[in-house]
């Protein structure tokens, strides 16, 4: 084998390398790419109480939203949540 023949390989390893590097890049950051794209529809959440606002009813309604979030609903990205109430 002559030198440059063995550059020529080498050369071929090295473009090969960066190929591959760049190949393996690309398909990483790619699902990155789409999970950042934004949701495409908002669900929106809403209860209406007969009663005033206490604490008790906005701890449940606290459960509620952390539940949600653990699967998955991220409040003001894909989901919001409107309580209401009749009196008060």
């Amino acid at each position: 084998m002559t030198r440059t023949d063995a550059l020529k390989l080498l050369l071929i390893a090295v473009l090969l390398a960066i190929v591959l590097t760049l190949l393996v890049a690309i398909l990483g950051i790619a699902p990155l790419a789409a999970e950042a794209q934004p949701a495409g529809k908002v669900y929106r959440i809403g209860s209406l109480e007969f009663r005033v606002p206490d604490p008790a009813h906005q701890a449940l309604w606290d459960a509620f939203r952390q539940r949600m979030r653990e699967l998955g609903y991220a409040e003001g990205q894909n989901v919001t949540f409107e309580p209401r109430w009749s009196r008060g």
